[in-house]
């Protein structure tokens, strides 16, 4: 057999392991959701609960600006972490001796 016969026979090989391995998961997943089924998932209990009106409103009010000022902070924080990282004065510091060596040989100051 050439090699290009051998590559594909083994590219086979590893395609029908791989597809037969995902089969294996498929099965395993749906016997543990018959083993196992979701509570509840026949019908709602208490249906009261799920009704967007149902909160107050002081509490959606709460929600938002809680929801607002975790956003602004996190934004704050972002905005805070690029400047500050000095990247740009860091890369321009030279890693070694061995730079100065090679840089001074480039020039042709050695």
């Amino acid at each position: 057999m050439n090699e290009i016969g051998q590559g594909l026979v083994l590219s086979g090989i590893g395609i029908l392991i791989t597809f037969s391995a995902l089969g294996v998961l498929i099965l395993i997943i749906l016997l543990l959701k018959r083993i196992f089924p979701v509570a509840g998932a026949a019908g709602i209990s208490d249906p009261s609960k799920f009704v967007a009106g149902s909160e107050d409103q002081s509490d959606r009010e709460r929600l938002k600006t809680v929801a607002a000022a975790a956003a602004a902070a996190a934004i704050s924080l972002q905005k805070r972490k690029n400047q500050a990282s000095g990247l740009g004065e860091v890369l321009e510091i030279p890693p070694g001796n061995w730079w100065f060596k090679m840089l001074d040989r480039i020039q042709t100051k050695e």
